[in-house]
């Protein structure tokens, strides 16, 4: 069980609202397990090509996108006792403009579509500044753990950051305006993406759930305190050296915030190994994996290895499988503290809610970070072995459905018995 004090677990939003985005991510992990499917050996074998872009917005936007937003909408009320301003309105039009955005992006890029790219960059940019200004207010008011604030806001910043770097490579692309050199603006907005909206929203989330959902000892107060706020000056200091032509500081810059991930990677590590509840569940051996995804990306950039390799560590190691192993904890919670509430509320104490443990089956857990990490194997050999692509595409698409079925089962548990609690007696 989750010890849940020092959460304010009474703002959180209605169940719906994170639910929504949850079930739909999925999707699109799919989608570009589909696209590795049919494409075969090509679609890895350079990042700018126009299928692997594609599939990698699939991941970004779709599936990253969608994960992220709908948990920081959880997140910051009952972590930071933040309540996100007009939250239904801000989840209602995120969502769907997401998940368009998405289809049309991946669509525009994968196959040569200006109306599609066009409108996948507009319908993106305004589901996320939708997102962002109302989140933006929730973290200037928050007043919970100042490690994990300070990460977060500095996410969000780099959220927009990606955002109008995104925004000008679309406008680039559209024959709209001129850019002197289109790789070092792609390589800045790379660099804000992955390194600052997802690094940084993992190490704020981690702050506060390793120690939480295993029992470890707090992270040092200092690396609360200073890592997010480092790490968001050393990735403005390493996009601003790549845009400006500067290859030695943009190589320092990023060495440093670099190893500032794999410090903090180790540091996960050692406290992971010092954690209370010693039991390997999908959940522990998904932020395992993770962590050393990350590790394996630094020593690949290091070692000057093909990017298609860092790429496929970080978004299919750390993008696609941390955040489906933290909904097999999240999602179950939520519905279960949910249904406790309306039990409160309708006074329907002779029946039985289900609880946390019955809500996703373990075994099925399992079996998805079987295929996740199956995927992510077959992914990695596939830069040496191109035979590899397709069963690597088959085993992320084999993952994402399982993923999928596990949570629509635990939000038909969740309506089944809402339903039961509210029928008369």
């Amino acid at each position: 069980m989750i010890d849940t004090r020092g959460l304010s677990l009474a703002q959180a939003p209605p169940f719906h609202v994170p639910a929504r985005f949850f079930l739909t991510a999925p999707f699109f992990a799919l989608l570009a397990g589909i696209l590795l499917l049919w494409e075969g050996p090509a679609s890895l074998a350079s990042r700018w090509l126009p299928l692997a872009l594609a599939a990698t917005h699939l991941i970004t936007i779709g599936y990253l996108g969608l994960l992220m937003c709908g948990a920081l909408l959880q997140l910051l009320p009952v972590v930071l006792g933040a309540p996100v301003p007009a939250v239904r309105w801000v989840g209602n039009l995120t969502h769907p403009l997401l998940g368009l955005g998405a289809l049309l992006l991946a669509g525009g890029l994968g196959f040569g579509l200006p109306w599609s790219l066009a409108s996948g960059a507009m319908a993106s940019a305004m589901g996320f500044l939708v997102f962002l200004f109302p989140v933006a207010l929730a973290l200037w008011r928050a007043q919970g753990e100042p490690g994990t604030r300070r990460a977060l806001r500095a996410a969000v910043l780099a959220l927009l950051a990606t955002l109008l770097l995104g925004l000008l490579l679309s406008a680039f692309l559209l024959g709209l305006i001129p850019l002197d050199d289109f790789t070092h603006w792609a390589n800045a907005h790379l660099l804000w993406g992955l390194l600052g909206w997802v690094g940084l929203l993992v190490i704020g989330v981690a702050i506060q759930v390793i120690p939480l959902f295993y029992v470890t000892p707090p992270y040092p107060a200092r690396v609360r305190a200073w890592l997010g706020p480092t790490l968001l000056v050393l990735i403005l200091l390493a996009s601003l050296a790549e845009v400006r032509g500067w290859g030695l500081t943009a190589t320092l810059a990023q060495g440093l915030a670099t190893g500032a991930f794999v410090f903090f990677a180790l540091l996960s590590l050692r406290l992971l190994a010092q954690r209370g509840r010693r039991r390997l569940d999908p959940t522990l051996l998904h932020w395992l994996v993770a962590l050393l995804a990350v590790i394996a990306a630094a020593l690949a950039w290091a070692l000057q290895a093909p990017s298609a390799l860092i790429g496929i560590l970080l978004l299919v190691g750390l993008g696609v499988g941390l955040p489906a192993g933290m909904l097999f904890k999240i999602l179950p919670f939520l519905a279960w503290f949910h249904l406790q509430h309306r039990q409160i509320a309708t006074g329907r104490f002779d029946l039985r809610i289900p609880h946390m443990g019955s809500l996703l089956p373990l075994g099925w857990a399992r079996l998805q970070f079987g295929l996740h990490l199956l995927a992510l194997l077959l992914a990695v050999a596939t830069i040496f072995l191109p035979v590899l692509a397709r069963p690597a595409g088959l085993a992320l698409v084999l993952a994402a459905l399982v993923l999928e079925g596990l949570l629509v089962r635990v939000v038909l548990a969740y309506w089944r018995a809402s339903r039961a609690l509210t029928l008369p007696l």
